[in-house]
């Protein structure tokens, strides 16, 4: 047995182990732990960068929180194993341990996942203590898109003012003006989360559009406000009660409002799905009784459209699959957002490229053409999902990220033939009339993710980046006509753009317990043997 297979049999027994201890009434378990989590997690962004964490990039509250209510949803009704605690415990302090417990056994995989991937080298010392120290400079994929996704949200966060949630709220003057209240609030929030949802209003998933399961997220959001601001932040109430509750107003159907709830719910079959990827998509909704379920405020407000496509992509694959494409729509429309001066021309859609014999070659996601300069932008847009669950689904968003290399191919030899103009002349024939091109700059813009550890090198003639990435380089210099060539400023800046990924040098190393062993991670291997070579000096 090799060192990784033994740290993969500890993390088994201990997950195991933890499954085992679940209390016999898991539903009292379920909400002590859901109200221990929702104390200590934030309900909002926090407005600076999270700190460096040496197993997952940037610091994450609570890792192993899903993984936490799948072991709690699949244990039996009854624990087979002893508690080592005394039977009138206090179940929060069960909870606490239980959290904390599952943070360290998802720290403890992602170790082993970055010591298979060569991030990490893993050893065994004479003790039978782990160590684990970073082996190479180049950054797990999975760490620049949190990073990235992580910056939006805040910047999202930045341009809106929400109060704070623990904070005591005032008492409306009617039950209508507390109604209207947290109406506001919800739609505030939904403004908030909506760069999670790369989807227009009207694609239909699962049988409800995405207009349907935006109404209903925004009803439960105001609905967990309104209860948390009365102290009853995590109760248990029925399925059937919540659905009758959402369908209050004339016209909605009960079903469909059945259906669009069950795209927010974690229950039993499946937890393990969204247990996957630590650290990401709350549960907004637990099922946990066949017809009880409890609210998330966290889940709620903080990644529930991550967790609704999750569940989507899962229940409806190939349905989610075909209306993907629309997703290219949403991302165009929001690129063009920063180039509203009038200097610019953008191209209402695909520009597809053909073949001498009319076959077609490839198509252009988006143009933007500067009349100032005669710059022309070309944009290949990649819609993904994010966080992919296994490394065969990472493996996927690369190729599809680094087709875009054939298709940048096709583009700039179609663009050698027959020139810029020829182009313009398909995106606006007016302007096409009086303004040549004069130089191309070629885009390869990723929703999420477009920067990856291993792979095909990026094609070198394009500017590689995110979606966040342009965000924050259009926040430090903005395209509103002020710059003399926009166009060529950002192809640039993105080209020599840094990572948002943190450096680890001077960090101390973490230990994590799993069961009676240690695993120790070091930000270095110089780190490591200076840690030896103290802890020799103290026992010779």
């Amino acid at each position: 047995m090799d060192i990784h297979d033994h740290l993969r049999q500890l993390i088994d027994q201990q997950q195991e182990l933890l499954r085992r201890r679940v209390p016999g009434n898991r539903q009292a378990a379920l909400l002590a732990l859901i109200r221990v989590h929702e104390q200590q997690s934030p309900l909002s962004a926090p407005a600076s960068l999270p700190a460096p964490d040496l197993i997952t990039g940037q610091h994450l509250d609570h890792p192993g929180w899903n993984r936490a209510l799948q072991l709690c949803l699949e244990a039996s009704d009854h624990a087979t194993e002893p508690s080592p605690h005394p039977a009138n415990d206090d179940p929060s302090d069960w909870a606490t341990r239980f959290l904390d417990n599952c943070n360290h056994l998802v720290n403890a995989e992602l170790v082993l996942a970055h010591a298979e991937s060569g991030f990490m080298r893993l050893i065994a010392a004479h003790d039978g203590t782990l160590h684990a120290w970073i082996a190479t400079k180049r950054a797990p994929t999975r760490w620049q898109e949190r990073a990235d996704i992580d910056w939006w949200a805040r910047w999202i966060a930045r341009q809106s003012e929400l109060p704070d949630l623990k904070a005591p709220q005032p008492t409306a003057a009617s039950d209508g003006d507390s109604a209207a209240r947290y109406r506001q609030l919800a739609s505030m929030y939904l403004q908030r989360l909506s760069y999670q949802l790369g989807y227009p209003s009207d694609a239909v998933i699962d049988g409800c559009t995405v207009r349907t399961y935006r109404d209903i997220l925004r009803h439960l959001i105001a609905l967990a406000l309104r209860e948390h601001d009365q102290g009853q932040s995590v109760i248990m109430r029925s399925v059937r009660s919540l659905v009758a509750e959402l369908t209050a107003d004339p016209g909605h159907d009960p079903d469909l409002i059945a259906q669009a709830l069950s795209g927010f719910t974690l229950d039993r079959d499946n937890a393990a799905w969204h247990a996957a990827v630590p650290g990401i998509a709350a549960a907004p909704l637990i099922l946990a009784a066949p017809d009880g379920i409890i609210l998330s405020i966290y889940g709620l407000t903080t990644e529930p459209f991550f967790f609704l496509t999750r569940e989507l992509r899962r229940r409806a694959a190939l349905e989610y699959h075909n209306a993907a494409y629309r997703r290219e729509a949403v991302f165009r429309e929001d690129l063009y957002t920063l180039f509203r001066d009038k200097r610019f021309v953008t191209s209402p859609g695909q520009i597809r490229i053909r073949r001498d014999n009319g076959g077609l070659r490839t198509d252009i996601d988006a143009v933007v053409f500067d009349r100032k300069t005669g710059s022309l932008a070309i944009f290949e847009l990649k819609s993904q999902d994010p966080f992919g669950r296994t490394r065969g689904e990472q493996e996927r968003q690369r190729e599809s990220v680094l087709y875009a290399n054939r298709q940048l191919s096709g583009i700039l030899d179609w663009l050698k033939r027959y020139g810029g103009d020829e182009l313009l002349k398909r995106i606006d024939a007016r302007t096409a009339k009086t303004f040549r091109v004069q130089k191309i700059f070629p885009f390869v813009l990723g929703r999420y993710l477009a920067h990856f550890n291993d792979g095909p090198a990026p094609d070198h003639r394009a500017a590689w980046g995110t979606w966040p990435q342009i965000l924050r380089l259009h926040e430090e210099r903005s395209h509103d006509g002020s710059e003399a060539n926009p166009i060529a400023s950002l192809f640039t800046r993105l080209s020599h753009d840094v990572p948002l990924i943190p450096i680890f040098k001077d960090m101390p190393p973490r230990e994590i317990p799993i069961g009676d062993t240690r695993l120790v991670v070091h930000p270095s291997y110089a780190a490591f043997r200076a840690s030896e070579d103290a802890a020799q000096s103290l026992n010779p």
